[in-house]
């Protein structure tokens, strides 16, 4: 049964009022605001793949010059309509007229970056450099989320950063090995993280763009945590690595607690929870067989724990509904 007809059943409401509610129940217009950028987000990224599909299929026939000059074009005209339509820069957040503004300088920015791949891959102009064909289309990328205040290029241009700060840290050679065990990998990728987050504080602080900060931080907890996680499990600082790692929580719990966000809190939870473990089994390891049954009683407080958490994760938040 539904609600009006039970509230009419009861006497609350009039059957005319059932009737009025039932009509507008029929005809209220839905959003489908999600559904439709979630199209064009896909038709962005089935362009590019098709693109680069066609090139891959027909090089031989078409040329490296033509599809160079092809893609330029494609790039200079996402980005003159993105010139000639976008608002003037604030620091505060800025609302395009036109739905698919963000869609073409996206697309224009996608553009560039294989532009700059293909002509880096065919002709080598930056040499062995590989770490500039990273780092400049990160930079422009940077400075196109600002001008255009586009979250999705601000997500280019951080893991392009990222990019660029493992390439000059690690020999091809290590790639080649599939050796990410390395300790200047581990160091650079804190140092990333941490300079992630710093920026991202510095920005809000200075009310720069504030809503770019849940972009920030969730690719600064994810390095950050990763990065400590990997020198607890193969590195010899253990002591210090998990002292780091409950910092990590303890910032981004106060954060999500400040923010209200589930993701933050969720994060800092399952990473910490890992390494805490990590650390108990370790220790429980070196004891006798009673001891080592201490793990599975530890394993049974943790696993309510964590249902507890799931239960009471919106008064954590201060959530009220």
């Amino acid at each position: 049964m539904k609600e009006n007809e039970q509230l009419n059943n009861e006497g609350i409401i009039t059957l005319e009022q059932s009737a009025a509610i039932d009509e507008y129940e029929k005809n209220k217009l839905f959003s489908i605001h999600w559904e439709l950028r979630t199209i064009l987000y896909l038709g962005i990224l089935l362009l590019t793949s098709g693109i680069s599909i066609l090139i891959y299929l027909n090089i031989d026939t078409i040329g490296h010059q033509a599809i160079l000059a092809a893609i330029a074009a494609a790039c200079t005209g996402c980005f003159y309509y993105g010139y000639k339509h976008r608002l003037p820069y604030s620091h505060e957040e800025t609302k395009q007229a036109s739905p698919f503004f963000d869609y073409i300088v996206l697309a224009g920015c996608l553009l560039l970056g294989t532009f700059i791949g293909y002509i880096q891959f065919q002709y080598s102009v930056f040499g062995l450099h590989y770490g500039i064909a990273v780092i400049l289309p990160a930079v422009i990328f940077f400075f196109c989320a600002y001008a255009f205040d586009h979250k999705g290029i601000l997500s280019l241009a951080v893991t392009g950063f990222a990019a660029w700060a493992g390439l000059t840290v690690t020999p091809m050679s290590l790639l080649k090995e599939n050796d990410f065990e390395s300790t200047s990998i581990i160091f650079t990728s804190i140092f990333v993280g941490l300079l992630i987050a710093v920026f991202a504080k510095y920005s809000d602080w200075k009310n720069i763009k504030k809503h770019f900060g849940f972009s920030y931080n969730n690719f600064a907890a994810n390095i950050l945590f990763i990065a400590v996680l990997a020198a607890l499990f193969d590195q010899p600082f253990k002591m210090i690595s998990f002292l780091f790692l409950a910092g990590i929580c303890f910032y981004y719990i106060k954060y999500a607690i400040e923010r209200q966000s589930f993701l933050f809190l969720l994060l800092s939870i399952v990473y910490g929870y890992i390494g805490l473990t990590y650390c108990v089994f370790s220790a429980l390891s070196f004891g006798n067989n009673d001891i080592i049954l201490l793990g599975f009683f530890y394993v049974a407080a943790s696993c309510g724990g964590v249902i507890a958490f799931f239960i009471n994760y919106k008064k954590i938040l201060g959530i009220k509904k």
